[in-house]
């Protein structure tokens, strides 16, 4: 039995890749732009600072919030009427499906959506609002797309493969042409690598255009799937690990969007998820933006030190998307000022009389600090039983501040304090790779 009889993807084929041209990607643009209007770049408050000229190319003002609804508008327009008729189904963990539901509305397409268990309620109620089928099934991404493609050979619906299908990579395109037309004098593009699409089409469009203009791509160091692939020159799976930018924390890459991206990709980053928060507790606080952990991915890499050679220059960072839960916002948040030393964790041992840890709260308040958490251990601690260890969680102005504190308690509570997560070391430069 051959392969297309089983379980095969005609338009994502190991051995016959798909070549994207700028060409296509030109009139990819024109359909997107019946639908949606560029989208604005604006300038960083982040500038002296780093000594880099960022610009930020804002995707999550979208209606649906990412860029992915450019690939949709252009897969769904190129469908034949007929296939239109009977309908779409694609696998996904969220902001592709949200941007083919919106548009397969719009047009009147039917659309079933398959997503796996892990997918957030939110999403999953956010599509069958927009009118879709929706379908739990799969433990992860690779699950539902394998389902997906059974109810294709099943239903005689069109598989669309959200993250490889080339007319979804050629509509990300019209991304490249609007920075180009909006920033002509742009240096550098940074983009968020999950699979490669978004990297294989702006690097077709500005390698055309601007072969001067260096392009990047950034990605989770948790899951390098692509930065792996380009160091072996082919594709590579990995064995899938979270990430705070779960929408690019992908096991495989796009075939396709690997063939296009390879030759032409100028450097890839890799950046641990502690600077990923802290770019986006950034974009929070200094730029008003409230960014996912994909479209943070870039700005970490700078808060990372990772490109010094982007000095003076002007560069573009790609805000992919604004969709992220409130409780994973309120995570990402904590876990930034805790890498940036403003959130502090730490147990003393004091008396345990009322007195005593009066005196200790005013100790910590008197110099500035907030208590977020505490908690008292009056069991298992090992020392004196006349004891009480009192655990807190104190937020600070930044590390100096953190530090005047540790200075503070062991000098008052010497040998009876601890701080369990120190932000104290001298190398604050996460473990990040680059790769030319």
């Amino acid at each position: 039995m051959s392969r297309r009889q089983v379980d095969f993807d005609e338009f994502c084929d190991p051995e016959n890749p798909k070549i994207i041209k700028y060409e296509d990607i030109v009139e990819a643009t024109k359909r997107v732009r019946k639908y949606i209007a560029p989208t604005p770049i604006i300038t960083s408050h982040y500038q002296r600072e780093t000594g880099i000229k960022i610009f930020y190319k804002l995707e999550m003002v979208q209606p649906t919030g990412s860029f992915k609804e450019r690939g949709a508008i252009n897969a769904l327009e190129l469908l034949p009427r007929d296939k239109q008729k009977v309908g779409v189904v694609v696998a996904s963990l969220g902001n592709q499906a949200i941007g083919i539901c919106y548009y397969g509305q719009k047009l009147g397409i039917p659309v079933t959506v398959v997503m796996p268990v892990s997918v957030p309620i939110a999403k999953l109620q956010q599509c069958h609002n927009l009118g879709a089928k929706v379908v739990v099934q799969g433990k992860g991404l690779v699950e539902a797309q394998k389902y997906a493609r059974i109810l294709s050979r099943e239903k005689g619906l069109t598989y669309i493969n959200g993250r490889d299908y080339p007319n979804i990579i050629t509509g990300y395109g019209s991304i490249a042409i609007e920075i180009l037309e909006q920033l002509p004098n742009v240096d550098a593009i940074m983009v968020p690598v999950g699979t490669g699409g978004l990297l294989a089409a702006v690097v077709t469009v500005v390698k055309q255009i601007k072969p001067s203009c260096l392009v990047y791509g950034v990605q989770p160091e948790k899951i390098p799937t692509f930065f792996k692939s380009l160091q072996v020159g082919e594709p590579v799976t990995l064995e899938y690990n979270s990430s705070i930018a779960e929408s690019i924390a992908m096991p495989y890459v796009g075939i396709n969007a690997f063939a296009n991206a390879q030759r032409h990709t100028d450097k890839m980053l890799l950046v641990n998820d502690d600077w990923i928060a802290r770019a986006i507790l950034h974009l929070v606080e200094n730029e008003r933006l409230v960014i996912e952990g994909a479209g943070a991915c870039p700005l970490a890499a700078i808060l990372g030190k990772l490109v010094p050679e982007l000095k003076s220059k002007n560069v573009v960072c790609i805000l992919t998307g604004g969709n992220i839960g409130a409780v994973l916002l309120g995570r990402c948040l904590d876990r930034g000022r805790a890498a940036e030393g403003r959130l502090i964790k730490f147990k003393v041992l004091v008396k345990d009389q009322a007195t005593a840890i009066e005196q200790y709260m005013r100790l910590i308040a008197s110099n500035g600090y907030n208590i977020i958490r505490q908690f008292c251990d009056r069991i298992w601690i090992e020392n004196d039983i006349s004891l009480v260890e009192v655990k807190l969680v104190c937020e600070c102005r930044d590390l100096n501040h953190a530090l005047e504190l540790k200075r503070l308690l062991e000098r008052v509570y010497a040998n009876r304090c601890t701080f369990e997560s120190e932000p104290f070391n001298e190398d604050r430069t996460c473990p990040c790779f680059a790769h030319k």
